[in-house]
């Protein structure tokens, strides 16, 4: 059964609307803050095999021995510039000013070949729109895909579905070429 809800966050202030979002859907959930590496290995071992953890935002890496610990999968949310994940950018695209992000909520496993896309939305950003409103834009839309999942991430499926599963995001090499 999940109890536990391991949140792993840039900032402190992120985590009580992160964990009042899920306790609205599961009411009995207690929850673990992580900020850093050594925060996720602080966390008693009894707790993870009915535990899950969320990474919203945070650009940092589970171990992979505390990944196989965790009895409920990890996910990850994050925003990357790029209109389709897993493709190569158009040739024209300029990385300095990004038009396209890709918000992503992805599985965290230690096998490549089995991580998957949970869910996925786009934003295209406005001309002229300066670098801080960009930021706001584009944390905005992840925030509200985590909402909008927010349900199935408090739920008790150890997997959750995947929109686009490990190897469905690239090219043939037909289509690659051109």
């Amino acid at each position: 059964m999940l109890k536990s809800m391991i949140l792993l966050t840039d900032t402190v202030q992120q985590q009580p609307p992160l964990a009042n979002l899920l306790r609205e859907h599961n009411r009995d959930l207690s929850f673990c803050s992580a900020l850093r590496v050594s925060d996720l290995d602080a966390i008693d071992p009894d707790v993870l095999s009915e535990a899950r953890l969320v990474s919203f935002a945070a650009d940092i890496a589970a171990p992979e021995k505390f990944l196989l610990k965790l009895g409920y999968g990890a996910y990850k949310f994050y925003a990357t510039p790029t209109q389709y994940p897993g493709l190569p950018s158009a040739p024209d695209e300029s990385d300095e000013d990004p038009r396209c992000y890709s918000l992503i909520a992805q599985s965290m496993t230690i096998w490549p070949d089995f991580k998957k896309i949970v869910g996925l939305e786009t934003v295209t950003i406005p001309d002229g729109t300066g670098a801080v409103e960009r930021e706001r834009l584009v944390f905005s839309r992840l925030a509200h895909l985590f909402w909008r999942m927010s349900g199935m991430i408090a739920g008790e499926a150890a997997d959750l579905p995947g929109v686009i599963g490990p190897g469905e995001g690239q090219r043939s090499t037909l289509a690659v070429m051109n």
